[in-house]
C-alpha cells in the first residue's frame, strides 16, 4: 500500500487558510515550544479520519477553525478530505470530498456523507465486505465490518504512551479499539489473509451445521429409545393380559396394538403364556451346559498340573540320560530308564501347550453365555405371570392408555426424520477438504521475524539503553508487548527508566512496519505520527548548542540523536526494500539534533509567534 499525507488544512473563521505541507519518504520534523499546535496536528489528522469524539485544543485552535482537512496520496491516487470543526465535544458529520486532490481556498463546501467517504477510503486501504471481525468481544461482533480506524492503531504514537511502560498502541482505553487490536492484528501484519479467514468461518459454518445434525439425529435416537422402552413394557403387559400371543416378535406386537386401539380389534381374550416357561427352562438347560463345562475345564488345568508336578518328580530320569556313560547298569536298566523318559516327553507334551481341548471349551462356554443372554432379554420381554381383567372396564382402560402411550411415545416427526447419515457424511468430507492454513506457526514465524528486525534496531542504538545495550527482543505476541531479555535466558525482565520505555515504542512500531511492508500489507499505511519522543528528556535541550553534549555515549542528547538516527535509517531500509515510509515528528529540540542526517526533513519551527495557527492569524 501506498500512501503518505501531503498537506494539513486549517479554515480559519477568518477566512484565511493556514496549510502545512510535508514531504513523502521523510522524517517531517515540526519543532517549538509548548502551547503552539504541535500535537493538536495528530488529533486533527486523527479527527478528518472519522473520529467519533476529538481531542482538539478548543483554546486557540478549535476556537478560530471552521473545517481541517487533508490532502493525501492513496495508491497514485490524490484525494483531499475535510470535515466540518467539532462544536464543542459534538464532532460534525459534514465532510468535503475530492477525488482530484482539489484544496478549496476559502471553507470548502459539504458534497459527500461520512459513509460514502468512509466506504471510498476503506476501498483503498483494501476493507471491503470480506474484511470482518473474525471473533467477537463485549464490544465488536463476530463477523462485523472491520473498520479502516482499527489499522490507524499502526500509525501514531501519541505522548499518551511513548513512555508507557505497559500500553504501546492508542486508544487502548476504549473498549472498542481494545477489542479491535487483538481481532484484526494478524490481517494488519499478514499472519492471515482475508481468504483465509473466509475459509475459517466456512469451516465453522460447516462444522456448526454438523454439530446441530448430529445434535437432532441424536435426538431423535433418544426419542425412538424411549419410545422403544415403553413399547416393550406395554408389549410385555399386553403379553401378560393375554391380549397379544406370547411367540409374538416385536414388530408384529406393536402392530396388533395399534389394530387393538384403532379397530377396537380386542383379539382374542385369552393368548395361553407358554412361552415364559419354555424360555425359563432353556436358561436353565443352557446355564448347566455352562456350569458343566466350567468344572470339566477347572478339573482339567488340575489334571495339567498334577502332570506338571509328576514331571517335575521325573527331572533325574534326564540327568541319567546326560550322564548314561557314568552309570552302573544292570540288565533292566536301559528297559526302565526308557520307559521313564518316554513317559517324561508324553507329560512334557500334554503340559507345554495349550491344547485345541482348552479352546474348544472356551468358544462353547462363549457361545452359551451369548444364548443364555438373548434369552433373558427375551424372558424380560414376557410376563412371569398370567394376569386378568377384573371387568370389562379395566381391559378397556387398559387399551386407552396403550393408545394414549402410542400416540405420546409414538411421535411422527420422530418415525418420519430422515435418515442423516449420507448428509453428515457430505459435511463430514466437505470440512476436510477445505484447506485452512494453520495460523498459529505463522504467529510463531512473524514473532521471530520481529525479533529479529527489532534486534538490529537495538543493536543501532545500544548505547542508550544502557545495561539493557545487549538484551534479546522478546515481542509478547499475545499481550502485543515488546520486552527484553537477558542473552541466553528465556524469562523477560521489567526495563526501567522512560528512555527504554520511549525506544520499546520506536522499536516495536517500526518493526511491524518494516514487516508489514516486506509482506506487502494492504491495510496499514506506510506512515507513523510521533508525539514528542524526546519527552523523557526535556530540560537538557534548554542549554545552548553544545553544552548538553558533554557525556557523547550516554547524555539525553546523545539519546535523543541515536532516536532520530534509528528513524532515518528506516527511511533507508524502507527505501532498500523498494518502498516509501513517511513520518511526522513533533518535537522541541533544536535542528543541531539531525545535522546530517539525510532523511530528516524540518517542516516548520512553531516558535517566535508561528504556530500552528500564528499569532498573525489569530482573529
Amino acid at each position: 500500500m501506498k500512501f503518505y499525507i501531503e498537506s494539513l488544512h486549517l479554515w480559519l473563521k477568518t477566512e484565511q487558510r493556514r496549510s502545512v505541507t510535508f514531504l513523502p519518504n521523510k522524517v517531517n520534523v515540526i519543532t517549538g515550544d509548548s502551547h503552539t499546535g504541535k500535537t493538536a496536528i495528530l488529533d486533527i489528522v486523527d479527527y478528518c479520519l472519522f473520529a467519533s469524539k476529538h481531542r482538539i485544543s478548543e483554546s486557540i485552535i478549535n476556537e478560530n477553525v471552521a473545517w481541517y482537512g487533508l490532502r493525501i496520496h492513496v495508491n497514485d491516487k490524490i484525494y483531499t478530505l475535510a470535515r466540518r470543526a467539532p462544536a464543542g465535544t459534538t464532532t460534525s458529520s459534514d465532510y468535503y470530498f475530492s477525488s482530484m486532490g482539489e484544496v478549496p481556498d476559502s471553507a470548502p463546501i459539504l458534497n459527500i456523507s461520512e459513509s460514502v467517504l468512509k466506504k471510498q477510503l476503506s476501498a483503498d486501504f483494501g476493507i471491503d465486505q470480506d474484511v470482518k471481525i473474525p471473533f467477537g468481544g463485549r464490544t465488536l461482533q463476530t463477523g462485523s465490518r472491520v473498520s479502516l480506524r482499527y489499522f490507524l492503531l499502526f500509525n501514531t504514537i501519541s505522548q499518551d504512551i511513548i513512555t508507557h511502560s505497559g500500553q504501546f498502541f492508542d486508544k487502548q482505553n476504549e473498549p472498542r479499539y481494545q477489542e479491535a487490536l487483538p481481532r484484526i492484528f494478524d490481517i494488519a501484519v499478514g499472519i492471515d489473509t482475508v481468504e483465509n479467514i473466509l475459509k475459517r468461518e466456512k469451516r465453522a459454518e460447516l462444522e456448526r451445521s454438523l454439530a446441530r445434525l448430529e445434535k437432532l439425529t441424536a435426538k431423535t435416537q433418544e426419542k425412538r429409545d424411549q419410545f422403544n422402552a415403553q413399547l416393550a413394557e406395554t408389549v410385555a403387559r399386553a403379553k401378560g393380559y393375554g391380549l397379544v400371543a406370547d411367540d409374538t416378535d416385536a414388530d408384529a406386537s406393536v402392530a396388533a396394538l395399534k389394530r387393538m386401539v384403532t379397530e377396537r380389534e380386542s383379539g382374542p381374550d385369552l393368548y395361553v403364556s407358554a412361552q415364559y416357561e419354555e424360555i425359563s427352562s432353556q436358561i436353565y438347560r443352557v446355564s448347566r451346559k455352562v456350569r458343566g463345562l466350567r468344572k470339566f475345564a477347572s478339573e482339567y488345568g488340575n489334571h495339567k498340573a498334577t502332570l506338571k508336578e509328576t514331571a517335575d518328580s521325573l527331572q533325574p530320569v534326564e540327568y541319567l540320560m546326560r550322564n548314561y556313560e557314568e552309570t552302573v547298569r544292570t540288565s533292566v536298566f536301559d528297559d526302565i530308564l526308557r520307559n521313564l523318559s518316554e513317559g517324561l516327553q508324553q507329560i512334557k507334551d500334554a503340559t507345554a501347550r495349550k491344547t485345541p481341548l482348552d479352546s474348544n471349551i472356551a468358544e462353547i462356554i462363549k457361545s452359551l453365555e451369548s444364548q443364555r443372554q438373548k434369552l433373558e432379554k427375551d424372558l424380560h420381554a414376557l410376563p412371569a405371570e398370567m394376569e386378568s381383567f377384573e371387568t370389562d372396564r379395566d381391559k378397556y382402560i387398559f387399551i386407552g392408555e396403550t393408545k394414549a402411550k402410542l400416540e405420546l411415545y409414538g411421535d411422527p416427526e420422530s418415525e418420519k426424520a430422515a435418515d442423516n447419515s449420507e448428509l453428515i457424511a457430505n459435511l463430514e468430507a466437505e470440512i476436510e477438504d477445505l484447506a485452512v492454513s494453520p495460523v498459529n506457526d505463522r504467529q510463531e514465524l512473524f514473532t521471530r521475524a520481529l525479533d529479529e528486525a527489532i534486534q538490529d534496531y537495538i543493536s543501532l542504538t545500544k548505547a542508550a539503553l544502557g545495561n539493557y545495550g545487549e538484551y534479546r527482543s522478546a515481542f509478547n505476541y499475545s499481550e502485543k508487548k515488546l520486552h527484553l531479555r537477558k542473552p541466553r535466558t528465556a524469562s523477560t525482565e521489567n526495563v526501567g527508566s522512560s528512555s527504554n520505555h520511549m525506544f520499546l515504542h520506536l522499536f516495536l512500531f517500526l518493526g511491524l512496519h518494516e514487516l508489514i511492508m516486506r509482506n506487502d500489507g494492504i491495510h496499514v499505511a506506510p506512515f507513523l505520527i510521533i508525539d514528542q519522543f524526546s519527552r523523557p528528556y526535556w530540560g537538557e535541550d534548554d542549554q545552548e548548542d553544545g553544552e548538553g553534549e558533554k557525556d557523547v555515549d550516554q547524555s539525553d542528547v546523545a539519546k535523543v540523536k541515536l532516536a532520530l538516527e534509528l528513524l532515518d535509517q528506516f527511511i533507508t531500509t524502507a527505501n532498500e526494500m523498494g518502498k516509501e515510509f513517511q513520518m511526522i515528528v513533533f518535537e522541541h529540540i533544536n535542528p543541531r539534533y539531525w545535522d546530517g542526517l539525510k532523511n530528516v526533513h524540518l517542516v516548520e519551527i512553531f516558535r517566535d509567534g508561528n504556530a500552528l495557527i500564528p499569532v498573525s492569524r489569530l482573529d
